[in-house]
């Protein structure tokens, strides 16, 4: 047998054991490295999400309370003043349009519009209700006999009886459509019930919703302050003529040059949004029904709230009441 060249041995047993064992080691050295750093990861990634939830909510609190005070300075407006009349400009005209008002470092917009200038959902003759959803369709999505549909329908929802519209739905219309509930037989509560009438789309109820409200309480609409669709359903006018009707009723004045009335501004109940642009691209929105009582105290009363982030959608957020 030949013999293995000097320095060509194989090396011990014991050496190659030892070799073994450090590979082994090195091997559970790197799990472990890459553990710790996954885990370094998932602490980091968990703290950023709780930092950014806590600026959330920090920042949601803040908008709150900020809103809060826009309330307060907006009904303040609606009913204070030393004198029977002010300057145009000094006074917040509820048409709806946006203002902005800074407060406590937030940039807030707020708009203001009188309750009395929506059509009341209880309370509208059918025509109306069928011109407003004509204009809520537009014209590239009008649609006759769905617009029919939806009126009587509305009507079906709201009366008492159990008589059908001719083109309305009943409790059988509900069943059939596959809905756990039939029409409400009763007045609406509030204009959100309205997306459970039979053939209201989630895009024809978020248009035509702001023209609509169940706080109207002497049932007339007041159209010096209402939108071109109210006034052009309420008036039998083209969507067009309201449109200009609005545009020349709301020219600005030269500051100075008129004054109103203090108490000119219809209500006493006021629609009141206060929005604050979020990053990103949203923004925060507290939507809140207000009655305003010069002679009373308190001097005014907040009806109802709604919360929400927003991305354009004027009916999201959440109904919570004055006592909450």
């Amino acid at each position: 047998m030949r013999q293995a060249p000097i320095g060509e041995q194989d090396p011990p047993a014991h050496s190659r054991s030892t070799a073994g064992q450090r590979g082994i080691a090195l091997v559970i050295v790197l799990w472990v490295i890459a553990l710790l750093t996954v885990m370094a990861l998932g602490l980091t990634t968990t703290q950023r999400t709780e930092n950014a939830l806590s600026r959330n909510q920090i920042d949601a609190a803040r908008f709150r309370a900020a809103a809060e005070a826009a309330l307060a300075l907006t009904a303040l407006n609606l009913m204070a003043t030393p004198m029977d009349t002010v300057p145009i400009e000094e006074i917040w005209v509820p048409d709806g349009s946006p203002r902005p008002l800074r407060f406590d470092g937030i940039e807030l917009r707020i708009s203001l519009s009188n309750e009395a200038s929506r059509v009341d959902l209880n309370r509208a003759p059918r025509d109306q209700l069928a011109a407003l959803i004509e204009f809520a369709q537009g014209e590239e999505g009008y649609d006759e006999a769905a617009r029919d549909a939806v009126a009587d329908a509305i009507i079906d929802w709201r009366d008492q009886d159990d008589l059908t519209q001719l083109n309305g739905a009943e409790d059988g219309d509900y069943e059939a459509a596959g809905l756990p509930y039939g029409a409400g037989d009763q007045p609406f509560g509030s204009v959100e019930e309205l997306r459970q009438v039979l053939g209201m789309s989630r895009d024809l109820y978020r248009r035509l919703a702001p023209g609509l409200t169940v706080d109207n309480e002497s049932g007339q609409v007041e159209q010096r302050f209402a939108s071109a669709a109210v006034l052009a359903a309420v008036q039998g006018l083209t969507l067009e003529d309201a449109a200009q009707v609005v545009l020349e009723r709301d020219q600005p004045v030269v500051p100075g040059a008129e004054v109103l009335s203090v108490g000119d501004r219809g209500g006493p109940l006021y629609r009141i949004r206060v929005m604050q642009d979020t990053p990103g691209g949203g923004s925060r929105q507290m939507e809140a029904l207000v009655r305003v009582m010069r002679d009373e105290r308190p001097p005014f009363e907040v009806l109802w709230r709604r919360y929400g982030l927003l991305a354009g959608a004027p009916d999201a957020g959440q109904l919570s009441t004055s006592g909450e």
